[in-house]
């Protein structure tokens, strides 16, 4: 047995574990079921997976209304709701955040949020989000008490102003909402960059130290990030 009190460490109980994993940004998912009726949730549990082709994966809690849309139409957008869409969102967080709101019944409406149409997918964009991701399903999995969905995108866009010519996103303006836990939420804010040279130089003469050699392969791909940070 580890002695934690040495390492100045406490054992988390195993069913809050998840809760290190923090802050996440809180996605605003929009799906449709057959009769077009409009749901809005709310995740942070949902990431990039691949980025050629371009796929996302979201884990959604098995009793939620998205899965029953997802079943019907596997179509859903991502939306990235800012800062000061906070008590939207907790709207949106519906069932999560004890405000069961009745299935088929639309949350944005309810948020006072826009639905716009999206481009290649049935379900809505919400146009106080500063970016948006049209998804189709390609599969779903049970991985407990969540299914995990893995997504395709079909197409992206942003708010005019929010994104530069590298097509990075603008932290300042955006303000990321990021889910701490239950009802407590934090943002992005401000940027901090790396300085590249001072990093590999240090790198270069740690391995040196320690008389590893560097193969041609590994020196490839140097170069290849080299260029892609120039991009």
């Amino acid at each position: 047995m580890v002695n934690n009190k040495k390492y100045n460490k406490i054992n988390l109980p195993l069913l809050k574990t998840h809760r290190v994993l923090a802050p996440r940004i809180g996605y605003m998912v929009t799906t449709v079921n057959n009769k077009g009726q409009v749901n809005a949730a709310v995740f942070s549990n949902l990431t990039s997976v691949s980025t050629d082709p371009e796929r996302i994966i979201m884990g959604v809690y098995k009793p939620w209304d998205t899965i029953k849309n997802l079943r019907q139409t596997k179509e859903f957008v991502v939306n990235l709701p800012s800062r000061d869409l906070m008590e939207q969102v907790w709207i949106c967080g519906d069932k999560h955040a004890g405000n069961p709101i009745p299935y088929g019944v639309n949350e944005l409406e309810i948020a006072g949020l826009t639905a716009i149409p999206s481009e290649k997918v049935k379900p809505p964009r919400v146009k106080e989000c500063y970016a948006h991701l049209e998804c189709k399903m390609l599969w779903m999995k049970d991985v407990g008490n969540h299914y995990l969905i893995l997504g395709e995108v079909l197409c992206g866009s942003f708010t005019k102003g929010y994104m530069d010519e590298n097509y990075v996103i603008d932290v300042d303006k955006c303000l990321p909402l990021m889910e701490i836990s239950w009802n407590r939420f934090t943002y992005a804010k401000g940027v901090m960059q790396t300085d590249n040279e001072k990093i590999k130089n240090k790198v270069k003469k740690a391995l040196a130290d320690m008389k590893i050699k560097v193969s041609k392969k590994l020196q490839a791909y140097e170069k290849k990030v080299e260029i892609d940070l120039l991009k």
